[in-house]
């Protein structure tokens, strides 16, 4: 049984990971850390018998452990990852791994020091409308898949509360979400990750070039964007992606467009319009419900212990993060330089 401690007990956490770990049967949580007392004295119902703790280093001088599971805001990642990895300790790490190219290669380079597996929560992945739309691109439904379309709209940012820093007051509670040290932007860093290693996946090789445009379409006072129009420019094919805070209404869509076939993302339903006619499949929680998903973050629990107990690994989802990173610094490079097509060198993922 291995031996796991949560850090960061905010609404992703308390609401996706700990359920996710409920009832595992290859480990368990034994310690956690929050800097805000509260969420610890609230956590006390959900683990009575784990060692609570205000601070990271207390917990890792005082817990002998597996594994962590960070579940903290995304300027926290790259310095709570590394200080895992020098530990010898696996690493979980919620999305985004990482904000910088700087900060990936140095937890690239903790991680092949340690030995240890560095694995992202890529939980989209198994929503099972995306599972279904995976299967039928994978089994050749549509043919070659030559445009995709990704749009998310959100009318906000989900709530997150954290510290978050004040020029005046210092650190505050506040949603990390538009704090651009611990967010490291706005809805691209959010949403984007979510959109590449989906589209990663379903293309499956990599991208040569990327454009990106970001705004603030209805928040010019927020010190991050609201909106992110991103295009990817792969071998055979055309990657479309658009979000936004700034809608009058929650929704995600795809349309992927192959050389026999479409396949349509519409929220809660799955639509497949092939030489075979139309199928169209309904899904009981549609795509933009909630952003929590236990059900979901079991699978990417699997993953990550299957990845632990391989004597071989091939760290397929630290290469995925690993360009993920790597698009997003050059999205923000992109819009930066008037929104020109960037090349994708891949050095950063292999």
């Amino acid at each position: 049984m291995l031996r796991g401690a949560i850090i960061g007990l905010g609404n992703v956490a308390v609401n996706g990971h700990l359920p996710g770990w409920e009832g595992c049967e290859r480990a368990r949580i034994v310690a956690a850390a929050d800097a805000l007392e509260p969420r610890l004295v609230e956590a006390r119902q959900r683990l009575p018998r784990a060692g609570l703790y205000t601070g990271v280093e207390a917990l890792l001088a005082s817990e002998p452990l597996d594994f962590l599971d960070i579940c903290t805001p995304p300027g926290t990642h790259a310095s709570l990852t590394l200080m895992a990895l020098r530990r010898g300790l696996h690493v979980l790490c919620e999305k985004p791994l990482v904000l910088s190219p700087d900060e990936l290669r140095l937890v690239r380079h903790a991680q092949a020091e340690s030995g240890r597996v560095l694995h992202t929560v890529h939980n989209w992945l198994y929503a099972p409308i995306i599972l279904k739309a995976t299967d039928l691109i994978i089994t050749g439904q549509i043919g070659t898949v030559r445009h995709i379309r990704w749009q998310v709209l959100r009318r906000e940012p989900s709530v997150a509360v954290g510290l978050v820093l004040d020029s005046t007051e210092g650190a505050v509670p506040g949603n990390w979400r538009l704090d651009p040290t611990m967010a490291g932007g706005g809805i691209l860093l959010d949403h984007g990750w979510h959109a590449l290693y989906i589209i990663l996946r379903w293309l499956g090789t990599d991208p040569k070039t990327i454009a990106a445009s970001l705004e603030k379409r209805a928040h010019p006072e927020w010190p991050v964007e609201d909106t992110a129009t991103v295009q990817l420019n792969f071998p055979e094919a055309v990657a479309d992606i658009f979000l936004t805070w700034a809608a009058s209404s929650r929704d995600n869509s795809a349309v992927i467009e192959g050389t026999r076939g479409v396949i349509r993302l519409e929220d809660g339903a799955l639509i497949l319009q092939s030489e075979g006619g139309e199928q169209r499949w309904t899904f009981e929680q549609p795509l933009s419900q909630g952003s929590h998903h236990p059900d979901w973050f079991s699978h990417v629990r699997n993953d990550f212990l299957r990845e632990i107990s391989d004597t071989e690994r091939n760290g397929e989802n630290l290469a995925t993060a690993s360009l993920c990173a790597q698009l997003l610094h050059l999205a923000k490079e992109s819009h930066t330089g008037g929104g020109q097509h960037l090349a994708v060198s891949g050095q950063l993922k292999g």
